[in-house]
């Protein structure tokens, strides 16, 4: 009995000690005990985006060369390329498949005041064979005062494009005396947080930059001009909106609302249960609907029927569907329905695009 309680107390040391974890004979290595672990933590600032991609690698074993990252763990395939331009702005876009959820942890850091915009794309989640649509479009712009955590999607496959500049990089491009919202909010160094749609403007200029990424020779001209090409629409959406930048989001709250709209509101093809996301989250709708109208300025139903119109719009442009195909997959009860909702929203019939795109006059 005595030996007993002493092997115990041995196994219980080699499973809390980080040192014995990793060396007790090869068998609690680290990177079996990652594969082990519900998900993987990442903690890193805007502050060093290369360095933190560089620790990323060697944590999971994988390789960062400056330039590119690849990763592949038998749960994770992750492959990147970021590009830094005068020292001071860096331009990424990355592409994310993991078994199980990655969280990445944003600290703020003293040093100068970092600009990050990040543009989601969509994906798939498989789950029991099958395949799930979801819906991750959206581009977020914080500072490098903003502590928040981001769970990435897993189960799926997940695109982003980032774009991280300093305060001081952006003063470059604008004129002294320039007087506007984007400048102002970009010197406020109070941690903010502020989402846009995408809308197609923005999008056309992302999928330059992917077109691109493995032409060597032209590259660098599309990640760089494509990037301050967002920087300017950026600027002319924050000039024309009337609502106000968030401030002081606490990053719990910020956290919760992130993953609300990532699992919960990407699906088009069944409303989400208001009832349902109340007691998954353990606060009453009221608050919830509150909470999320704070960050992304609607209540939760409002914004996820605005981004399903939206979806009819970008899956007329980008994809060779009928409309009645369109309808269908996302779960409108018939093209007049579709078409209403559209009408309502954009001031025209779906079908009026649809013709512009087939005839080739779409601007």
């Amino acid at each position: 009995m005595k030996k007993f309680k002493e092997l115990c107390k041995i196994v219980n040391f080699i499973l809390w000690n980080d040192v014995y974890r990793i060396n007790f004979f090869g068998i609690f290595n680290k990177d079996k005990f990652l594969e082990m672990e519900d998900k993987y933590t990442f903690e890193t600032s805007e502050h060093t985006v290369h360095g933190s991609y560089e620790k990323f690698a060697k944590d999971l074993k994988g390789t960062w060369d400056g330039e590119e990252l690849n990763i592949d763990t038998g749960w994770c395939t992750y492959r990147g390329h970021s590009f830094c331009f005068l020292e001071e702005m860096y331009v990424g876009i990355f592409e994310l498949n993991s078994k199980k959820p990655i969280t990445v942890k944003y600290e703020p850091d003293d040093g100068k005041t970092y600009i990050s915009i990040r543009i989601g794309f969509t994906g798939s989640f498989f789950s029991k064979g099958d395949t799930k649509k979801f819906h991750n479009l959206g581009v977020f712009i914080y500072n490098s005062s903003q502590q928040f955590e981001i769970e990435l999607p897993h189960g799926a496959k997940y695109e982003y494009v980032t774009i991280r500049f300093s305060v001081d990089f952006f003063n470059k491009f604008t004129r002294e005396n320039a007087n506007s919202k984007i400048k102002a909010l970009f010197q406020n160094k109070t941690p903010w947080f502020h989402y846009l749609p995408l809308d197609v403007e923005i999008e056309n200029c992302v999928r330059t930059i992917i077109a691109n990424v493995d032409k060597d020779k032209r590259r660098d001209i599309y990640f760089f001009s494509k990037a301050l090409d967002i920087v300017g629409i950026i600027q002319e959406k924050l000039e024309q909106e009337s609502t106000h930048i968030k401030k002081n989001i606490h990053p719990e709250d910020l956290k919760a609302m992130m993953q609300l709209k990532d699992e919960y509101l990407s699906n088009f093809t069944e409303q989400p249960n208001l009832s349902e996301l109340s007691d998954e989250f353990g606060m009453s709708i009221s608050k919830l609907n509150r909470i999320f109208k704070s960050i992304f300025d609607q209540p939760i139903l409002q914004f996820y029927k605005q981004q399903k119109v939206e979806e009819v719009y970008r899956q007329i442009i980008y994809t060779d569907k009928s409309l009645t195909e369109i309808s269908m997959d996302l779960n409108f009860s018939d093209n007049a329905h579709m078409s209403n909702v559209f009408k309502k929203y954009y001031g025209y019939a779906p079908s009026e695009l649809k013709d512009k795109k087939d005839t080739g006059k779409l601007k």
